[in-house]
């Protein structure tokens, strides 16, 4: 009897513990309505046992009690087991249920990322637009039919967009077939959509008995548009975003900047729930995750400055069309830091998406030349006054006859005078002091064996090879820019160590990137490749240049009262084994200025420029009046806006012999009456009224918000105009 006692008193034991334990797993995992299952459960077993042995003890009344109790009981659990059915085995089911009125899915998609100047001006932005759409079968619901009626008349008869005049009847015919949709109109923005809200939303309408509040069913679907800002004139730099087979139903960078930073600019897209409460207005908080996400882009801002962009695009795009060239490129560049601030790049093939400038080569030509004799003066092998006897203007080396260029370059001339007369016979003499091993160890240390680095896709390496396969000419031919061919930016990074103290700088496009709150996430800063040449002999080379636009071949680019350096170039075009195309050439000017402290580096190159006359063809001509305005243009904007109120006159300029020339630019002349200036910047200005003798005076920064005379008045002997900036 004992032994039985103590066995059931363990098992009541065991399952006492195995429902504590139960009861336990239950509320951690908060799993209350299982509990309270198992509450009822419990009681109903005990309540059972306990009614079953003492029944025949029991009055007829509480036998009856107890009978209800138990039928009460057994329903509870019955009960019980259907929510659990319900909540547990078929939740699913009813969750989609509760979904479809109360949660709603939106895909949300974040904007790209912007692209901005060095000023903060967007170049590359998004714009909205929305397309209306609407599910035809809807109007065979008679609740809603004449509803859906008066939100297409209305729309119709407005005017804010423009729908098809039988858009009724196309409506109807297509909601007869059982057709699920109709695109109404496409490309709104969101100033029309806000019109057709407010409009919608003041139609009045009419109640019916038993039926929700109608709204709408028209479809507003959200799209986002990438625009440029002077499309024309930063295409080739900022690039393009474009569908691709990879790409699928997503927009992808595939060219300039756009595909170089298309994993900073990219935006983020998901799926984002809408809970409602039963109001079916209210919407419910869900995770922090989804409330507070940021789906945007990464922001560029860029080394470019728009003004100077501006001004070169302007005056190299002109010069393209008067020179009827092929191609035409420009750069601007900060030699102390290797930031570039301008980028220019124009050709007849309309369909040309890479930019030549980080990706075509060509052999550059006399450009090329204060490289060679920068390194022979930092080797001490000459000095700006070491004696050239060039003879009749020939040279012999290896069975070949170099020639000059010009018929005036004769004689003894200074290592000054073979860059101020870009002599060729003075350089292959200067490259003679050179082995082919230490030569090739300059064009290495100016950067010409490797990429720049700059931050641009498929940037091109140099065509190179080892001095161990050159052949007897090859030295003396790259030491007057032919046999070496390289990019116009590898040419403009390499000239900016001759003239800036002698240190090479790694070029780059994107001062840096942030997030949406501003935060920088990334920051390019100013990268020292290495010291080519000495500041002595970089001081030196400057001095040359600026006497080779003062007194040699880059006269044209000289401005009066201002010292500008520089050197022409005229490269024949490589024809390939067949050696160089006659008459055709890349004509170019790379100059600098302040010439004592450059802050700029200019250059402009102009591929098969057109002339009857052939020295019209050459760089002096063709690319130095070029720099030569550009750097006028840049001086009168930092001498005039910097300074917030100046008086800027525009009126044109004279040769050297006092007659009057006008600017490169095709500026609109307006004789009888003022144009509207507002929100022109002030260099746009400038360009309206660079033909006349008017004085602009400006006050503030920024773009025009006032001006003086009014629009229409009348410009007879108007001598000065007033802009109010802003």
């Amino acid at each position: 009897m004992k032994k039985k006692f103590k066995i059931g008193g363990i098992l009541i034991f065991l399952i006492f513990l195995i429902i504590l334990l139960l009861a336990g797993y239950l509320i951690y995992n908060k799993s209350f309505f299982l509990l309270i299952l198992l509450f009822f459960l419990l009681l109903y077993i005990v309540f059972s046992i306990a009614v079953g042995s003492n029944w025949k003890k029991k009055q007829l009344f509480a036998k009856r009690s107890s009978i209800m109790f138990l039928i009460i009981l057994f329903f509870l659990i019955a009960y019980s087991l259907r929510l659990l059915n319900i909540q547990y085995l078929q939740k699913s089911k009813y969750v989609a249920f509760m979904n479809e009125q109360l949660l709603s899915i939106n895909k949300e998609i974040g904007q790209r990322g912007l692209i901005y100047d060095n000023k903060g001006k967007k170049l590359a932005f998004n714009n909205r637009k929305y397309t209306i759409s609407i599910n035809p079968s809807l109007l065979n619901d008679e609740k809603i039919h004449n509803e859906i009626v008066k939100d297409i008349v209305a729309i119709r008869d407005s005017g804010i967009v423009k729908l098809e005049d039988n858009v009724l009847e196309n409506l109807l015919k297509l909601a007869s077939e059982g057709n699920k949709y109709k695109r109404l109109v496409k490309d709104i923005d969101d100033e029309q959509k806000e019109k057709i809200d407010e409009l919608l939303a003041s139609i009045k309408r009419e109640k019916i008995k038993g039926s929700p509040k109608y709204r709408t069913v028209l479809q507003f679907e959200k799209s986002i548009e990438r625009k440029y800002y002077k499309q024309d004139e930063y295409e080739k730099l900022i690039g393009m975003v474009r569908f691709t087979e990879e790409s699928k139903d997503e927009k992808l960078g595939i060219s300039g900047l756009e595909k170089q930073y298309q994993n900073y600019l990219v935006e983020k897209k998901r799926d984002i729930p809408k809970l409602y409460g039963l109001n079916k207005k209210n919407i419910l908080a869900l995770s922090k995750e989804t409330l507070f996400s940021d789906l945007n882009g990464k922001n560029l801002y860029l080394t470019i400055d728009a003004d100077l962009n501006f001004i070169l695009n302007d005056e190299i795009r002109t010069q393209f069309k008067n020179a009827n060239a092929y191609e035409a490129y420009g750069l601007i560049m900060d030699p102390n830091s290797g930031r570039i601030l301008a980028v220019a790049a124009f050709s007849k093939d309309k369909n040309l998406l890479r930019n030549n400038i980080f990706q075509s080569q060509y052999e550059p030509g006399s450009i090329f030349k204060p490289l060679i004799v920068a390194a022979a003066m930092n080797e001490k092998f000459i000095n700006e006054n070491s004696r050239f006897d060039v003879g009749d203007g020939r040279i012999q080396r290896f069975k070949k006859t170099i020639r000059e260029s010009s018929r005036s370059t004769r004689g003894v001339i200074t290592t000054r005078e073979v860059i101020m007369k870009s002599s060729n016979v003075g350089m292959v003499l200067i490259s003679d002091y050179f082995t082919n091993a230490l030569f090739e160890k300059y064009l290495k240390a100016f950067g010409l064996y490797d990429k720049t680095g700059v931050d641009f896709p498929d940037e091109l390496k140099p065509y190179t090879s080892s001095y161990k396969n050159w052949d007897g000419l090859k030295k003396n031919n790259m030491a007057f820019g032919q046999g070496v061919v390289i990019t116009p930016i590898q040419m403009i990074t390499a000239f900016s160590a001759v003239v800036n103290g002698g240190t090479l700088y790694k070029p780059y496009i994107v001062e840096k990137i942030t997030d949406s709150d501003g935060t920088v996430v990334m920051r390019n800063t100013p990268t020292a490749v290495r010291k080519v040449i000495s500041e002595d002999v970089s001081e030196k080379m400057r001095s040359i240049l600026e006497d080779t636009v003062e007194k040699g071949t880059g006269k044209r680019a000289r401005i009066e009262g201002y010292a500008i350096g520089g050197k022409t170039g005229t490269a024949q075009l490589s024809a390939g084994k067949s050696g160089y195309i006659k008459n055709e050439y890349l004509s170019s000017f790379i100059g600098f200025f302040p010439a004592d402290n450059p802050k700029y580096v200019v250059m402009a190159m102009f591929m098969r420029p057109q002339s009857d006359i052939q020295s019209n063809k050459f760089g002096g001509v063709v690319a130095a009046p070029v720099v030569g305005n550009v750097i006028r243009r840049i001086i009168k904007e930092e001498e005039g806006f910097a300074k917030n109120v100046e008086t800027i006159n525009v009126s044109t300029s004279k040769t050297e012999n006092g007659e009057n020339t006008k600017s490169s630019l095709d500026a609109i002349t307006y004789e009888d009456v003022m144009p509207d200036l507002v929100g022109m910047s002030p260099q746009e200005v400038l360009t309206i009224f660079k033909e006349t003798n008017i004085d602009i005076e400006v006050v503030g920064t920024g773009l025009v918000e006032e001006q003086i005379p009014n629009v229409g008045d009348s410009l007879e002997n108007v001598k000065k105009v007033k802009i109010i900036l802003k």
